[in-house]
């Protein structure tokens, strides 16, 4: 499972939602390859929260507030 590499983006700052495209396909990749969620927010560098965000979709708010985000998926592009 060692065989995955991934260059961690050299500015640390948030980058807003959309930034994060490259890192969010990359841990998806990771936790398809079996590794776990911790193991791979930590590749990637990124929060465990985070990952346990895109991974399972987001719930509720910190106001108690319903979000409905639903989870991230690979996306597999099937030619037909």
């Amino acid at each position: 499972m060692d065989d995955f590499e991934f260059k961690a983006r050299k500015i640390r700052s948030p980058q807003g939602r959309k930034k994060l495209q490259n890192e969010r396909a990359a841990y998806l990749a990771l936790v398809t390859k079996g590794y776990s969620t911790s193991e791979a927010c930590r590749i990637v560098g990124i929060n465990r929260k985070t990952g346990y965000r895109w991974r399972f979709g987001v719930t509720k708010t910190r106001t108690g507030r319903k979000a409905n985000q639903p989870p991230a998926r690979m996306v597999s592009h099937q030619v037909v």
